[in-house]
């Protein structure tokens, strides 16, 4: 064969035909020994191994995308309670502070007014009516402790907002749920104190759901201030100037029928004027003490103390309506600190 020619090489002595039918041959065995290699290779223990493998990663590669998905908000809630709350709930001062004032008070209206409760003269009953008064306005003075607890961590809070650990009403929520739990012990232990020592009547579980709720409202109100103004010392300072303010509308320093009709309206803003309502109601309403008339009028029959301070009719002579308009105020206000916690900014850049 030419050299020079594209034809490849032959053997010697190998014709054309003998090299082409060679060719052949070595196809039909390859193609064979392929198909006979596809069989032994599924029937054997390298290709369970290599689906195995395949398999476990097709679930890694599931497991990856799950991991990818941001967690809820109630899973960040329940993160920030299981170790923000916890943590909070070991710290002698801020255990101290809660029930400090709780067990002070109720030790001083203890030892002022024993027993002093189911007396019917009327000096007792005025003394009653202004205690009970007295108890739901520190609930409101008492809040100032609960200031801190947003102003102390508010870099800490555009930290964690701006890393996107939460949003605004996941993060009140947390404090709102910490400051509850604690709350509902403190109440109950004052309660039982001055409900007890003092001989009050009416419905244990009415006087402490609504001492309750008055705590919780002036805690929602210190964290509404303290959302709204730049410092602690700011919010310190308009807190008890707002509950002293309301004070004047609860119905003790002036019957509700003696507000001159430009103010009257305020009264209705005053959440003093439903724990307090709610409060007496309990102690008189249906105790022989609410038909003793202890206060003189310009007729002949003498005022009852619920009728003397205005309690009555269908909201402020209904347990039930004072409790639900004290418990709509909370509402609000924890709108209001909400807001304030998302679209007002105290941070300079």
């Amino acid at each position: 064969v030419d050299i020079t020619s594209s034809m490849p090489r032959m053997l010697e002595g190998k014709s054309l035909s003998d090299v082409e039918n060679t060719e052949e041959n070595n196809e039909m065995t390859s193609a064979s020994d392929d198909k006979r290699f596809a069989e032994l290779f599924a029937a054997s223990d390298l290709k369970k191994t290599a689906v195995e493998h395949q398999e476990n990663t097709a679930m890694n590669k599931v497991q990856i995308h799950h991991d990818d998905v941001p967690p809820s908000e109630v899973s960040k809630l329940m993160t920030l309670l299981k170790f923000r709350m916890l943590a909070h709930y070991k710290d002698e001062q801020f255990i101290g502070t809660r029930f400090g004032d709780k067990i002070i008070f109720a030790l001083l209206i203890l030892t002022l007014y024993w027993g002093i409760g189911d007396n019917k003269d009327a000096q007792s009953i005025t003394s009653t009516s202004t205690l009970l008064y007295f108890i739901c306005a520190i609930c409101g003075y008492g809040a100032a402790a609960f200031v801190p607890g947003l102003t102390l961590e508010r870099a800490l809070y555009y930290r964690e907002l701006a890393d996107g650990c939460y949003k605004p009403g996941t993060y009140y929520m947390a404090k709102f749920v910490e400051e509850a739990v604690l709350a509902s012990i403190t109440s109950l232990l004052f309660c039982v104190i001055v409900h007890f020592g003092c001989s009050l009547e009416g419905n244990f579980f009415i006087f402490a759901l609504t001492y309750y709720l008055t705590t919780m409202m002036g805690i929602i109100l210190a964290y509404a201030v303290a959302a709204a103004v730049s410092s602690m010392e700011a919010a310190n300072a308009i807190l008890p100037t707002m509950v002293t303010i309301w004070m004047y509308f609860g119905g003790l320093f002036i019957n509700f029928d003696k507000i001159p009709k430009g103010w009257y309206w305020f009264s209705w803003t005053s959440f003093l004027r439903y724990a307090w309502g709610a409060m007496m109601l309990n102690q008189y309403q249906d105790s022989s003490l609410g038909g003793i008339p202890v206060f003189l009028s310009d007729t002949e029959d003498n005022f009852t103390v619920l009728e003397f301070y205005g309690l009555e009719g269908s909201v402020m002579g209904s347990i039930g309506a004072c409790i639900g308009l004290l418990a709509t105020l909370i509402a609000f206000f924890a709108v209001l600190g909400v807001l304030g916690l998302a679209f007002i900014r105290h941070d300079k850049r």
